[in-house]
């Protein structure tokens, strides 16, 4: 049957041309049939627009040999890209070894590339902070504490001499401590670094804002877990009240950025974090208990999350290091076995 139609197709072409006296019909015909043949023996067709006019590549199939059209008019999109055109962007490292933005200078697609992997890196993070010694022991001496500052009634005496002497901080210090200490200020922090880091190509405040906004998102799901586990009521009547929030969330900051910009910045970050513990327990919103556990948890997990983003070569930390001696300074690989 097939056969037959081309027969027939190649006849009627024959025809046109004798009774058309001239070879416009039959051209117009056999540039029918050509695409008809196209179509039907050569399912997988290449178009490029190398040249005015396009070109059509079909490959053949079966034993039809392969068509190639030259005067097939260019279809958009089919224009060459012009020279001075940017380039796409490369595919990025992998986050695990990526220091820095995924795209250099495209802070958009960077951002939708750490969309992307945040549930990756967020999990890898939490995954090291709950299997690493020290920060279990951080996590195990907060909850023993807890219980042996309130067994010890330090938590009754301190309430009892708010009951006499009444708060020592006024309404506008209260407020630097509630505000100052809120977790959602923290994220903005985070965020803030996030964004100037990309808009200007920041490799360690970029590095430094995404391990802070793994940490706070840790310390802050562990917290509000332990606060429905264990829930001991606070002195204001919240029935969730162990470990301190505000705390916790600003301790874990303080840390990170110890860690990650020094003395310099870490020291005055502690000295706000113990002002907002403070306030806590003297605007009665938290028991003693509740601060200390909550100082203790944000640093073991701030600082499980930083040491979890330092460089490793290899899967050894890469830390500074000097000679005892003092005549010569470089870095050094560890690895904890």
């Amino acid at each position: 049957m097939r056969m037959g139609g081309h027969l027939l197709l190649t006849a009627l072409a024959a025809s046109m041309a004798v009774c058309g006296g001239c070879g416009g019909g039959f051209d117009e015909f056999a540039e029918r049939y050509i695409d008809l043949r196209v179509s039907q023996s050569a399912p997988t067709v290449h178009r490029q627009g190398s040249r005015p006019g396009g070109l059509w590549l079909a490959e053949g199939g079966g034993s039809d040999p392969a068509v190639i059209r030259t005067d097939l008019p260019v279809g958009p999109g089919d224009e060459q890209p012009p020279a001075d055109a940017p380039a796409a962007d490369p595919q990025p490292e992998h986050w695990k070894t990526r220091r820095g933005p995924a795209y250099k200078n495209n802070w958009l697609h960077s951002f939708g590339r750490d969309g992307k992997e945040m549930a990756f890196t967020m999990w890898d993070d939490a995954k090291h902070t709950f299997t690493d010694p020290w920060a279990l022991a951080g996590l195990a001496a907060a909850g023993a504490v807890g219980i042996a500052v309130n067994g010890a009634d330090c938590d009754n005496t301190v309430a009892d001499h708010y009951k006499r002497h009444g708060s020592r901080l006024d309404k506008c210090m209260d407020n630097v401590g509630d505000v100052g200490g809120n977790p959602g200020l923290h994220f903005g922090v985070a965020g803030a670094m996030y964004f100037a880091s990309l808009a200007a190509d920041d490799v360690k405040t970029y590095e430094t804002s995404k391990t802070l906004i793994n940490a706070l998102a840790i310390n802050g799901l562990t917290t509000l877990a332990l606060k429905g586990i264990v829930r001991t009521r606070s002195p204001n009547g919240d029935p969730m009240g162990w470990p301190s929030g505000h705390t916790s969330s600003t301790f874990c900051l303080a840390t990170v950025l110890y860690e990650a910009y020094g003395p310099l910045v870490g020291v005055p970050l502690f000295a706000f974090a113990g002002f907002v513990g403070y306030e806590r327990i003297d605007a009665r919103n938290h028991d003693f208990s509740d601060v200390l556990s909550g100082a203790l948890i944000g640093i073991a997990i701030g600082h499980a999350v930083m040491q979890n983003h330092k460089p490793r070569v290899l899967g050894f930390e890469v830390l500074p290091w000097a000679d005892p001696s003092g005549n010569a300074v470089g870095l050094a690989l560890t690895k904890r076995f």
